[in-house]
């Protein structure tokens, strides 16, 4: 039983990536924190825009080897440049597991959660990850729309309940509020784009017309981000910089009487996207593990292994919060993301485009 069986489709790939990019505004960690003014606004636009040219290679692979996948196609001219891009991109999936596990936790044990141990949210996380797992990509794929339309309808409704609230005088024309943390903001806003590993790995997984996914993807963030950053700004004003979880935030201010408390439903919800999230991981670690090095049992417990090993160091990192910090850091900058999002499909561009400019075999040749 293998558990990458199943394939999706482009919409229903993309609505999980989108839910992806906004746990990770969601639920920042304090380093990664961003100045909620109106420079906020532009920082996030900025960083979509980088992030649309930094995708260029990989839109353009995605469309070329439509239904293929990339390691694949360069594992079958080089299986060396295969394997050490499969090293790479393993590496940093792993990290970028770890953190989703600690960002979770972190979000969980500072809001609703506050009281449940440690071990316990672990042991539940990886209970649902397991499951995640063995039920394939395409479950959890369709577990993942149904989780992002529960969070529009969730986004729609605070909206609703918060309408009172909205003041438009808070916003002010500036659009840079500080000049030295611009760019760097931009950096860590581009950083946050992780998602875009998981098509690179998963293109082949997609029935058709993957390159659809990458600007439904762009487009659905950048508008929902957005809006979030609005709602921030004109209902919290100048106290959204003090706020820890200003999502969180939001959803406490607009209890209803229908949903009281209807932040332990948001709440749900990242908890939801973050094993989801997990899981999209460790199936793009599964298919680049098969591609680059052949597919069978061994591949499977890899990515179980690797499931595994992310919540671990998730876990330790509570205790030890330097162990990842440096890593953090790093990514911050966003050049490792955009490294992998550049090398990936320019690999994969060369090697298919040398493959296919060999000649071809003469028709009248192939019933000799």
């Amino acid at each position: 039983m293998s558990i990458s069986r199943g394939e999706t489709g482009w919409g229903g790939m993309a609505c999980v990536m989108i839910l992806s990019r906004v746990l990770t505004e969601a639920a920042a960690m304090p380093d990664e924190r961003t100045e909620y003014g109106m420079q906020g606004f532009t920082a996030a636009a900025a960083s979509f825009l980088l992030t649309a040219v930094m995708l260029i290679p990989l839109f353009a692979a995605v469309k070329r080897f439509d239904g293929r996948s990339l390691i694949a196609v360069i594992s079958g001219k080089s299986r060396v440049a295969s394997g050490f891009i499969g090293v790479l991109l393993s590496f940093l999936l792993l990290v970028l597991a770890a953190g989703v596990g600690l960002r979770a936790h972190h979000y969980a044990s500072s809001t609703v959660f506050d009281s449940a141990p440690t071990l316990y949210y672990f042991l539940f996380i990886g209970a649902a990850l397991l499951t995640a797992l063995v039920k394939g990509l395409e479950a959890s794929v369709r577990t993942g729309v149904i989780v992002f339309a529960g969070f529009i309808f969730l986004l729609l409704l605070m909206t609703a309940a918060l309408n009172g609230c909205i003041h438009l005088d808070r916003l002010y024309p500036a659009l840079i509020d500080d000049r030295d943390s611009f760019i760097p903001q931009a950096a860590t806003e581009l950083s946050r784009n992780g998602e875009v590993l998981i098509l690179a790995a998963l293109t082949d997984k997609v029935r058709t017309k993957a390159s659809r996914v990458l600007p439904a993807y762009l487009c659905g963030s950048c508008a929902i981000i957005l809006f979030m950053v609005f709602l921030y700004n004109t209902v919290f004003g100048k106290l959204t910089t003090r706020l820890s979880f200003p999502f969180y935030s939001l959803s406490s201010a607009s209890d209803i009487t229908i949903m009281h408390r209807i932040n332990g439903i948001d709440a749900m919800v990242w908890v939801m996207a973050a094993i989801l999230k997990l899981a999209l991981y460790a199936f793009a670690f599964r298919s680049i593990i098969g591609d680059a090095f052949g597919e069978g049992r061994p591949a499977d417990i890899a990515a179980v292994c690797f499931a595994a090993l992310s919540l671990i160091l998730a876990g330790i990192s509570i205790e030890h919060p330097a162990l990842i910090m440096g890593a953090s850091r790093l990514l911050n900058t966003g050049i490792p993301l955009a490294c992998a999002a550049v090398v990936v499909p320019a690999a994969a561009l060369i090697c298919g485009g040398e493959r296919s400019s060999s000649p071809a075999k003469p028709p009248e040749e192939k019933g000799a």
